[in-house]
């Protein structure tokens, strides 16, 4: 008589056992589940940005000129692919990938690495556009609405 009564208490142990593992590995995997979702929160300015700007040559536009397609791609580990192609189908597109830094503290500023021209660029979030500064002061455009890119949803 004690082997039946043994067996159904051990076999019932060992089941509530098993469903309160089953409760914690649950609770275990949702806890570690919204943890990943914290870190992997991206960043605002990561996106693909558009624009017409003006011509290389050109800090502003002119009538002659239909100016430059750019769209700038900026990926959360913070690499580029930079797209201009020139829309008077003088020059080929220029494709350029590359990693980019900021340059100043609050991240408003970045700079694209390895590209010589248009490459340092203010980063509007509230606004979700990009603007393009001069290469040698970082001062915005005389015509700035002409150097503005903006984010793609």
């Amino acid at each position: 008589m004690k082997k039946p009564l043994l067996i159904p208490l051990i076999a019932s142990s060992v089941l509530l056992g098993c469903q309160d593992s089953k409760q914690s590995d649950h609770e275990n995997k949702t806890q570690t589940d919204s943890i990943l979702q914290h870190k992997i929160t991206v960043a605002k300015w990561v996106g693909e940005y558009q624009g017409t700007t003006p011509c290389m040559s050109c800090i502003s536009r002119c009538e002659e000129c239909p100016g430059m397609a750019v769209d700038l791609v900026l990926n959360q580990d913070q690499t580029y692919t930079l797209k201009r192609e020139s829309l008077s189908g003088h020059n080929e597109v220029e494709i350029l990938t590359g990693r980019f830094r900021f340059s100043n503290q609050d991240q408003s500023k970045l700079e694209l690495i390895q590209v010589k021209t248009r490459h340092l660029i203010y980063v509007d979030l509230e606004q979700q556009l990009l603007e393009i500064l001069q290469d040698n002061t970082g001062h915005l455009y005389a015509s700035e609405a002409d150097f503005i890119l903006e984010k793609k949803v």
